[in-house]
């Protein structure tokens, strides 16, 4: 597992080193658009509509378009650059209900660097045991992010990314103001039926089914697959062996 960076905790005046990995795996099968004559990979290229040229990356600049369909050409200094170093700065906590999950974003595991195991450990057990979690704002991928810190199974700390409050499209919020009656007896019945249906939550049970039937499917074109022209396939064949492997494993788990 590959990390993305390394950065700093900041929690009051302590200071925790971490290493930052993605905690998920992309769900989506990589498939790729090829040349039917050739087999190669169609290229996608930076082409002018009007001028009829391929542009070249000096000639490209920035632009943010406007009501009235022009554009405002955004220059370097334009854009506000965000903070370069990779700290992760709590700046309260909260109880975990508290925090919608419409805001979640993006997984990721914080694995302790030497010199800061023991106060990993004290943050984690502290979260623990008073049962709040951590909101915290940092610059992930040269964009400043908020971001939630909690434990996970007790001494593992892990980060989600959250969405900014203003992303939240406001015109969803009234879809339900329907005026509807319902009887005292179709409420006993939904509340029945709800709690007859209601089960500890395993993850285990709900795999991507229409992944791994891909991925077989995959397996069993396998001997008519093509060779591109000129082309290097090592890394995307590594990649798809490796899912195919992952595949075939949890079918054996769950027969």
């Amino acid at each position: 597992m590959r990390s993305l960076y390394k950065g700093v905790i900041g929690f009051g005046l302590v200071s925790i080193p971490i290493q930052v990995y993605k905690a998920m795996d992309d769900e989506k099968v990589e498939i790729h658009w090829l040349h039917k004559v050739c087999g190669s990979r169609i290229q996608y290229r930076k082409y002018c509509p009007i001028c009829h040229v391929e542009v070249e990356p000096g000639e490209i600049v920035r632009g943010a378009p406007v009501p009235d369909g022009r554009y405002v050409v955004l220059e370097d200094q334009d854009i506000i650059q965000p903070s370069k170093d990779h700290n992760v700065t709590i700046m309260s906590f909260h109880l975990l209900d508290a925090i919608d999950p419409v805001y979640f974003r993006q997984a990721y595991w914080l694995k302790p660097l030497p010199g800061g195991h023991k106060a990993y450990r004290l943050l984690a057990e502290t979260m623990q045991d008073t049962h709040l979690v951590a909101l915290a704002e940092l610059t992930l991928r040269s964009k400043p992010s908020l971001a939630v810190v909690r434990t996970f199974h007790s001494s593992t700390l892990m980060m989600h990314t959250l969405y900014f409050p203003e992303s939240l499209r406001e015109e969803g919020k009234n879809f339900g103001d329907v005026s509807v009656q319902i009887s005292d007896k179709e409420r006993d019945m939904a509340i029945m039926l709800v709690k007859q249906m209601q089960e500890p939550f395993v993850p285990e049970r709900y795999p991507n089914e229409a992944k791994r039937e891909l991925l077989e499917r995959i397996q069993a074109l396998m001997p008519s697959a093509i060779t591109p022209e000129e082309t290097h396939t090592t890394r995307e064949v590594m990649s798809l062996m490796e899912q195919l492997r992952a595949s075939v494993s949890q079918t054996a788990q769950r027969v």
